[in-house]
């Protein structure tokens, strides 16, 4: 199976990207968005969305849909919405199976990650050329995207103002050159354009601006948090040559102290299952199914010889330990395009991974 995300053109800190994840679709991406909106127009917590019409803010709970609001404003409109991951369950499983070759190969961040979409048609990205305390992988989904991406010693021009700025979740800082022009400084960037099925990556710290080439455009981005100043923090990458399968135990003591955290072993798993993205809200009951079964996500697991935690997309089950369990999840792993008859002992798990969305089952014939 080819991988669903390659790098080209690289030249670190930045390079092109080219992608193929079919289920990752414009409208899936644009109803996404309008729920990001909708849901930030609800909560008193902090901003998630973001809607510029005229390069003036506009509050979300005033805002008509981002499909319609376009029409409107076709000239100079721009949206942007976080954590739609948690929006729409088979985007999240798309994202999590497209990335977790990308992530196992560069390592995880400390901090979390988060896919966000920008929408419109806009000449520069609001706030102007930045840099984060993240690395991003931006995959346009529609239309023509550009990236503007400065490096070197000699950037910024000496005496430029720099604002600091905070990630309103995470705290990880982020710094804005708002005195510049972006188009003003183009010819000291390094100038990447992409359609659907293209894309860029970049390193934290890297200054960037995006903006619509010709016409709305609607990327899907994928923020990757350290800690700290804009700059590259500390990854963690897989045991072996993926994010999937039995855990090692040190390696999953590693992952708690890159994460600083205290929460259980099942948690971690989980949080390690949807690659540091908060999931959506948890899905259905899988019953006790019969026959083939498929896997449509990685499936990670850690035994302790009494309890086996077994977790996907985000979400983690307990079970009794045993050996015939254990080696059905790793015949399943191995065999990802072929079906795998279900055990009469194994069913209640294979219903739960199945209610996660992590697993197919059809009838034999």
């Amino acid at each position: 199976m080819r991988p669903a995300i390659v790098p080209y053109r690289s030249q670190a800190p930045f390079c092109g990207v080219r992608w193929h994840l079919p289920e990752v679709t414009a409208p899936r991406v644009r109803r996404a968005l309008d729920r990001a909106l909708a849901a930030d127009a609800q909560s008193p917590a902090g901003p998630r969305a973001k809607l510029f019409v005229h390069g003036r803010p506009v509050a979300p709970a005033e805002a008509p849909r981002v499909g319609r609001a376009v029409t409107g404003a076709a000239h100079d409109m721009f949206a942007w919405g976080s954590a739609v991951q948690t929006h729409d369950r088979t985007l999240f499983r798309a994202l999590v199976t497209g990335l977790e070759p990308w992530f196992a190969t560069r390592g995880l961040p400390q901090g979390r990650v988060e896919a966000e979409v920008f929408f419109g048609r806009y000449r520069a990205t609001p706030g102007g050329i930045h840099r984060e305390a993240c690395s991003n992988l931006h995959l346009v989904v529609e239309g023509e995207k550009a990236m503007d991406f400065w490096a070197g010693e000699a950037w910024p021009p000496p005496g430029t103002a720099v604002r600091e700025d905070r990630d309103p979740q995470s705290g990880a800082q982020e710094q804005y050159l708002s005195g510049l022009i972006p188009r003003d400084h183009r010819e000291r960037a390094e100038s990447l354009t992409a359609v659907r099925g293209g894309g860029f990556a970049w390193e934290a710290g890297t200054w960037h601006v995006g903006r619509s080439a010709d016409g709305p455009s609607l990327a899907l981005n994928v923020a990757a948090y350290g800690r700290g100043p804009a700059c590259q923090g500390p990854v963690l990458r897989s045991w072996a040559d993926r994010f999937a399968g039995e855990v090692p135990g040190d390696w999953l003591r590693d992952y708690r102290r890159h994460l600083s955290s205290d929460c259980s072993v099942g948690d971690l798993l989980a949080t390690l299952s949807g690659l540091g993205m908060r999931p959506p809200r948890p899905g259905g009951t899988g019953g006790q199914p019969t026959g083939l079964a498929q896997l449509e996500a990685p499936v990670l697991w850690h035994g302790d010889g009494r309890v086996l935690r077994i977790a996907a997309l985000g979400g983690w089950v307990q079970v009794p330990d045993r050996t015939g369990l254990r080696d059905w999840l790793a015949e399943v792993l191995r065999c990802p395009g072929a079906g795998v008859e279900v055990p009469a002992d194994c069913r209640s798990v294979a219903g739960w991974l199945r209610g996660q969305g992590a697993l197919t089952v059809r009838r034999q014939a």
